[in-house]
């Protein structure tokens, strides 16, 4: 699948790339700040990107933190 399609299927770029990044990843934890790092996106973004995931139970959030 392009990465066109996933954008325009997802809407952001930013969300794309934290959802593959992520799926990646998994079952590290990471902050929102070495998100941003590791996927160069603006920290807010990532942010505000997570915080959707996080409303439609797609991502919890780690107690620990």
């Amino acid at each position: 699948m392009s990465k066109k399609v996933l954008e325009t299927l997802f809407n952001s770029r930013a969300r794309v790339r934290l959802l593959r990044f992520l799926f990646r990843n998994y079952p590290q934890t990471f902050t929102i700040k070495e998100l941003a790092k590791h996927l160069q996106e603006d920290r807010l973004m990532i942010k505000k990107e997570v915080s959707r995931l996080q409303q439609i139970d797609l991502l919890i959030r780690d107690k620990k933190s």
